[in-house]
């Protein structure tokens, strides 16, 4: 406001405004134009009461402008803004180990000793110190720097240079946190916070997390906040939107506990047998402690191990059932929402562990489906003693009252500010049993297209990849979400639009003109939250702007992955208002995995060359050649699986001698 001239107050009214005089008098900003009186200002030749008060309003029209919270992303693009941001961020890290409550104390320390006189004082001085427990305040804070003065020191900064652009692309989630840490962003945020008690919210704000069982867990300011709210009230719903990280302040909140507690204790993590892949291998990224999978046939020897030897349980709904859980010092329960029948087994499974655990956590992104009775039953595992005779028949905002101690929600517009653009999930798909026989079918049979298909394309039963897709499609249509699914091979997109039937607008392959494709494209965009369109990853992945998506499924890695680029870009790009998740589906112990692995150095290899250039074909320089992956892929997964006799494997055609590609392709 102090940089911006008077003139520019033309920009924000229609008002005829005089500027003449202004400068003379000593009014050569915007800010001064707040500043000054209103007498002053028509003290000025020329300016009467009228200018005066327009001059005033417009300039308090610009200041509402400014005041406007900018975007606060990071970015994709190597911008040297964004460069010399995340070097400023790093640099930052460094000295970030103070915790709100203890920054307090270190400034009004600060604060304090400004006061004292420079020089020495032989005979003392008096130190008068004003409000209602200002003097107590005072020695605490001082006893809290006598036990760690380095504290209140300058600390040594290195500064990281270019390279922090490249720690900020291989950890994005640390850098926004950082950036949501120094711009000081509230993070109390929520639908219901408003309904909290203030001296609650005061609580919550002070907690600090305990990181020594942390891994590489970087919490955005929201996603801290949600756990330091469990941690308080120890017994919740989090409900937050689809792609806003409940996993990850689940495991912050055990691994905080565990940290306090003289052991580490034991945490059992109820979920769908389609997520129990992703949970053990996020817990093992995120957090230290010792992590066991009771699913499968060996899952009573896990759970006998995790009894023995403490740490975290991960099992399914019918494992609550089965296992001897005993009574956990935290339980976790994802999709809880399946649980919301209270008369179903695995409900009652659920509610007893809930009733001996001493911090209960329910994970759901849908908490209430169809009927609000649904949702009493949920807060009634968590918190019976909110749940009063027809509660499901109260007006809404009384409702919200009622639960808010238990419930905590926040969906995307609420923290886009802490958001990258985009978000990359890795969905682990456990493959079903009939999933496996395909699978390792194909495998012996040298098929490349068989081992990549295997996970959609099983004879029997719903494939391992069909059920993940309905779950995300199901949270995508409770947030009011679109979801584009891609796919290279015809046959899984049909699979898939069988499936799903009306809530598919439509398949794009190469067989459909462009026309069609754009008026596909176009229902699509007026389509309510949960439809789905279809598309062929070499003919939706080119030439269509999709950006009515925010919700990308790849149902299963490329061979160029230029290819997930290109595709992911349909939605993902300028235009775009909302954050776009982009979901992987990976098959767990597959061809999935393996071409994962084999891909990921060259991808690391555009990237570090390739990203900035403008030539759409520069990436096929860097690309593996299918029939060469196909080989490598086949001859380790024989192995693997014992099939092995010493003879190479008939490998089957590869994709492009059998896929149609569109036309002019």
């Amino acid at each position: 406001m102090e940089q911006l001239p008077p003139e520019a107050l033309r920009r924000v009214t229609e008002d005829r405004l005089r500027f003449t005089g202004l400068t003379e008098a000593g009014i050569t900003s915007v800010a001064d134009v707040l500043d000054t009186p209103v007498d002053r200002l028509m003290a000025v030749n020329g300016i009467g009461r009228r200018t005066a008060d327009r001059l005033q309003a417009a300039a308090r029209t610009l200041e509402s402008e400014a005041m406007t919270d900018p975007p606060r992303h990071i970015g994709g693009d190597r911008l040297p803004e964004a460069v010399t941001l995340t070097r400023i961020l790093a640099r930052y890290e460094q000295v970030a180990v103070l915790d709100e409550t203890e920054r307090s104390r270190r400034d009004r320390l600060i604060d304090f000793f400004r006061e004292l006189p420079v020089g020495p004082a032989p005979e003392g001085f008096d130190v008068i110190v004003l409000g209602y427990g200002a003097l107590e305040q005072l020695l605490d804070d001082l006893r809290w720097a006598s036990a760690g003065p380095a504290l209140l020191l300058p600390a040594q900064v290195t500064d990281p240079g270019p390279a922090a652009w490249d720690d900020y692309l291989s950890r994005p989630a640390r850098y926004q946190a950082l950036l949501a840490d120094l711009l000081r962003l509230d993070t109390v945020t929520g639908e219901d916070v408003e309904l909290l008690d203030a001296a609650l919210i005061e609580r919550i704000r002070k907690v600090r997390l305990n990181r020594d069982f942390f891994g590489d867990l970087h919490l955005r300011g929201y996603q801290s906040y949600g756990a330091r709210f469990v941690v308080v009230q120890r017994r919740i719903i989090l409900g937050d939107e689809m792609g806003l990280g409940k996993t990850v302040q689940a495991i912050a909140v055990a691994a905080h506990l565990a940290a306090e507690r003289e052991g580490p204790g034991h945490t059992v993590v109820i979920c769908p047998a389609s997520v129990v892949v992703n949970w053990s291998r996020e817990l093992a990224a995120f957090c230290t402690l010792e992590v066991f999978v009771a699913h499968g046939p060996d899952k009573q020897v896990a759970a006998t191990a995790w009894r023995d030897r403490s740490g975290v349980l991960v099992c399914t709904y019918d494992g609550a059932r089965s296992l001897d859980l005993g009574d956990p010092d935290v339980l976790i329960i994802d999709e809880a929402h399946m649980i919301k029948n209270p008369r179903a087994k695995r409900t009652i499974a659920c509610t007893a562990l809930a009733e001996t655990s001493g911090t209960v956590l329910l994970l759901t992104g849908t908490p209430l489906e169809n009927r609000v009775s649904e949702f009493v039953n949920l807060v009634r595992i968590v918190r019976p003693d909110l749940v009063t005779r027809g509660m499901a028949e109260l007006d809404a905002e009384t409702f919200r009252r009622l639960i808010a101690p238990a419930y905590l929600r926040r969906n995307v517009a609420q923290v886009l500010d802490q958001l990258p653009e985009r978000v990359d999930e890795t969905e682990w798909v456990e493959l079903t049993d009939t999933d496996q026989r395909f699978y390792r079918q194909s495998v012996a049979e040298g098929s490349w297209m068989g081992m990549r298909r295997a996970s959609w394309l099983t004879p029997e039963g719903e494939p391992a990849k069909l059920s993940r897709l309905a779950e995300i499609v199901a949270d995508a249509r409770t947030a009011g979400k679109r979801v584009l699914v891609f796919s290279f091979f015809l046959d899984v997109l049909e699979i898939i639009a069988g499936a799903f039937g009306e809530s598919v607008v439509g398949v794009i392959d190469g067989s459909v003109p462009p026309q069609h494709r754009q008026e596909l494209v176009d229902i699509f965009g007026t389509a309510p939250g949960g439809s789905i369109l279809l598309a062929q990853i070499l003919a939706g992945g080119q030439g269509l702007n999709i950006q009515a998506a925010s919700v990308v499924v790849l149902a299963e890695p490329q061979v160029k992955p230029t290819l997930e680029d290109q595709a992911v870009a349909r939605a993902y790009r300028m235009g775009q208002t909302g954050t776009v998740h982009v979901h992987r589906l990976i098959g767990t112990d597959t061809v999935d995995e393996r071409m994962m692995e084999i891909l990921a150095g060259k991808r690391g290899v555009f990237d570090s060359f390739a990203r900035t250039s403008d030539a759409a074909e520069v990436p096929d320089a860097v690309d593996i050649s299918e029939p060469q992956l196909a080989r490598q892929i086949i001859a380790e997964e024989r192995r693997r699986l014992g099939l092995d006799d010493g003879t190479p494997p008939q490998q089957s055609a590869t994709e492009e001698d059998t896929v149609p590609r569109p036309p002019g392709s």
